[in-house]
């Protein structure tokens, strides 16, 4: 870490949840986990990292509404990516993506939050800033079915290019970086993530410095260095509703800790 910058810098910490709500019963345990999380403040922001809804369900215009209001009830400004539910898996997903700009797009935007945080021009998505030292990149990282597979190519490019360009800016700037995304890329068919993914290993592997990858998908706990870029850890979140608290420490050799109890 020889280009950091002389002064101390402290911690960061953060809160993640994802693939929530699915059904009534979530939707409680969502605003019951909003509630304690208010009561605590344990985090400087929130992460959703995409499915609000069941894939099988429709995609009724008045489930992005509601859980936006839900979400929105975080006193800790709040970030969303898109999961495939709400989009990909939709009958029309355009109707569905058309739907979550309404009413997730720079969902941040609803709080007040002091890093400046900047929109990749080709997808508007997809968000970044940096804070203490440490970069934080969203992205449109889906996974399901391929509807149109020149969209899908170039959006998976388009997202690599993203990483790869922020990461060439900020590599003398930066001590650790935290990537967003849904899709679960090693285990949910990798083939079809691989432009994403080779353009992602490749900036790692450049960037030499340690890097989070925050995913939801598969409703269970991995934590994991699944490529040779042993500088990536990959964490794929429990879902449902629970949430884990993400402490990013760059003075430590290993930056990330996690706390999966933090609201018990």
């Amino acid at each position: 870490m020889d280009d950091a910058p002389s002064e101390e810098i402290t911690p960061i910490s953060f809160t993640a949840i994802g693939d929530v709500p699915y059904n009534n019963e979530q939707r409680d345990g969502l605003i019951d986990i909003i509630s304690r999380h208010n009561a605590i403040d344990p985090s400087e922001f929130v992460i959703h990292v995409g499915d609000i809804k069941p894939g099988a369900a429709e995609c009724d215009e008045t489930v992005y509404q509601d859980v936006s209001g839900i979400l929105q009830t975080f006193e800790a400004p709040t970030f969303i990516v898109l999961g495939d539910n709400e989009y990909n898996d939709c009958a029309d997903p355009q109707l569905g993506l058309e739907y979550w700009n309404k009413y997730f797009l720079h969902f941040n935007e609803n709080w007040t939050f002091e890093p400046t945080v900047i929109y990749q021009p080709e997808r508007a998505e997809n968000f970044s800033w940096t804070e203490r030292n440490v970069l934080f990149i969203g992205v449109n990282l889906v996974g399901s079915q391929v509807h149109d597979s020149l969209e899908w190519q170039n959006r998976l490019i388009q997202n690599g290019q993203w990483v790869k360009k922020l990461l060439e800016e900020q590599v003398n700037k930066v001590d650790a970086m935290v990537v967003f995304g849904h899709a679960n890329i090693v285990e949910a068919g990798p083939d079809k993530f691989k432009p994403f993914t080779d353009l992602f290993r490749s900036a790692a592997l450049t960037f030499g410095k340690p890097i989070l990858m925050v995913q939801g998908d598969g409703h269970f706990w991995i934590k994991n260095k699944p490529w040779p870029e042993q500088n990536i850890t990959r964490l794929q979140i429990d879902g449902r509703d629970t949430a884990v608290k993400i402490t990013v420490d760059t003075s430590l050799d290993y930056p990330f800790s996690f706390d999966r109890h933090f609201l018990d």
